[in-house]
């Protein structure tokens, strides 16, 4: 990245066909995640592409000089009036550790705030591999909630942050 990285850095909530191959992409490249979820993350790309506003997932997409590198996946909570979940938030391995997750982090939480949101709720896992994700969200004001223990394999507990954004 040049010294200001940030002049030729985009974002868009747009999702274009081409989004679910680049969602791959990204979700593959970090080595966090295994085919089922990987699938899992494209579906809900594929879904808001066939459904729209109705699939009730949101999208931003961080582009770097015209391409994809980083993008996030929310939505409203069923049956609630203003809590929103964060479903994905992925940077490809190649921009990682340059701030752009955090940027991304923080146009997600504005967006979800436009949309009268007034909470964000994420889930991680407590594998020692996700000891920096863990450690992202708290360095970006999340606080653990909940930790449910074996939830996801016995000893990967499922760990719960939220973040008030009124």
């Amino acid at each position: 990245m040049n010294a200001n990285p940030m002049k030729d850095i985009t974002i868009r909530t747009e999702v274009k066909s081409t989004d679910p191959e680049c969602i791959r992409e990204i979700v593959t490249s970090t080595g966090f995640f295994n085919e089922a979820e990987i699938d899992v993350a494209v579906e809900l790309a594929e879904e808001r592409l066939e459904k729209g506003e109705s699939s009730g997932y949101e999208f931003l997409f961080l582009e770097f000089e015209g391409k994809t590198v980083a993008y996030s996946c929310f939505g409203l909570i069923p049956c609630t009036k203003s809590s929103f979940d964060l479903y994905w938030i992925a940077t490809h391995a190649d921009f990682r550790n340059r701030g752009l997750g955090a940027l991304l982090l923080k146009v997600t939480e504005e967006t979800i705030k436009q949309l009268k949101g007034s909470g964000v709720y994420v889930e991680t896992a407590s594998r020692a591999q996700y000891l920096p994700t863990r450690q992202f969200y708290e360095k970006n004001g999340y606080t653990l909630k909940a930790q449910f223990e074996d939830y996801y394999d016995k000893g990967d507990d499922l760990v719960y942050y939220v973040k008030k954004i009124c």
